[in-house]
């Protein structure tokens, strides 16, 4: 068995070890709900923004010391910001390090299998970025449907805010009814935020940690207008109506102008995506034939050529199907 062989394999075996690390976190999490509850509270403090975060250190360090040994060696490893808050939209019971040592030997793997069946070193280079950036990307996505979700339940929220102002609550209790009676993932911004406040910071902190959490701009408007009414005063039950109804227009208009351009967005996919797919497929199955475009003085030019016009046809493609609401 030769260096390489060993190599991929040892990349493939750590890859497995994540995949049934997360697998363990998923099953113990499930069978321990206060548990889960705890994690999570940390993680949010974590993927936080930068608002309270002296009195959330406090309440981390006091929460640290009631869990086991293991458990607070994986909350305390280093962090990072942006990776904890995709892991927390996906669902994911890791923090970012134990992520990004995934990616890395998923990476490995991909190169090493590339190194093994590709005849070129630069195309095994390209598969280990691809499978470096694959964990990411499904991140990403998931992301954008949790944020998709998060603007859809948003108008009903308000409501229910609105509601439960009318009949004389409080905007905090308002907020935990909407904690107790919403589905995912609205519930869990919105209990973070009350979680907050309960630690200590004012309501304007928690309003913007949400907003950094949630970069919607509907959300925005309903930080601002609870903000302003705060320190001005006002009706804000009436002022929740509106957004709502304000809110539910744009989403009407915005699935409108979508259908509109489903034509056009299509087209692109194809006209971008069928020169690439064409290209991996003869590589793959001529490599001699498409092997002239970078062996010849021409094929480099019509290389550069064809990224610069995919570019230039993506960009003026993306304008005419893009439309601001």
């Amino acid at each position: 068995m030769d260096i390489l062989t060993i190599l991929f394999l040892g990349a493939i075996f750590l890859f497995t070890v994540a995949v049934i690390e997360v697998l363990y976190l998923f099953w113990t999490e499930s069978r321990f709900a206060e548990k889960r509850t705890v994690k999570k509270r940390l993680l949010y403090i974590s993927a936080g923004g930068k608002h309270g975060h002296d009195k959330l250190a406090v309440y981390r360090d006091r929460v640290l010391k009631d869990v086991g040994s293991m458990e607070r060696f994986a909350l305390k490893l280093p962090r990072v910001s942006t990776l904890d808050k995709l892991l927390l939209k996906a669902k994911m019971p890791i923090n970012a390090t134990t992520f990004a040592l995934a990616s890395i030997a998923l990476g490995a793997a991909g190169f090493l299998a590339g190194l093994k069946f590709l005849p070129q070193i630069g195309a095994a280079v390209i598969v280990g970025i691809l499978f470096l950036f694959i964990p990411y990307f499904i991140l990403k996505t998931m992301e954008r449907n949790y944020y998709h979700k998060f603007d859809e339940q948003l108008p009903e929220a308000l409501d229910l805010l609105s509601r439960a102002l009318k009949s004389g609550h409080a905007l905090t209790s308002g907020i935990e009814m909407i904690t107790d009676e919403m589905e995912e993932p609205i519930k869990s911004e919105f209990a973070a935020t009350i979680d907050e406040v309960n630690l200590g910071l004012t309501l304007k902190e928690a309003f913007d940690n949400l907003c950094e959490r949630v970069p919607s701009t509907d959300l925005r408007f309903f930080a601002i207008a609870v903000v302003v009414q705060k320190e001005t005063g006002g009706n804000l039950a009436e002022i929740l109506d509106n957004i709502s109804r304000l809110i539910r227009e744009r989403m009407a208009f915005g699935r409108q102008v979508k259908a509109l351009t489903a034509e056009g967005r299509l087209s692109a996919m194809v006209l971008i995506g069928l020169p690439i797919f064409m290209f991996l497929y003869i590589y793959l199955v001529n490599y001699e034939y498409i092997s002239l475009l970078w062996s010849e003085k021409i094929g480099l030019y019509m290389i550069a050529g064809a990224i610069v016009l995919q570019i230039v046809g993506a960009y003026f493609i993306k304008r005419i199907v893009s439309i601001e609401i």
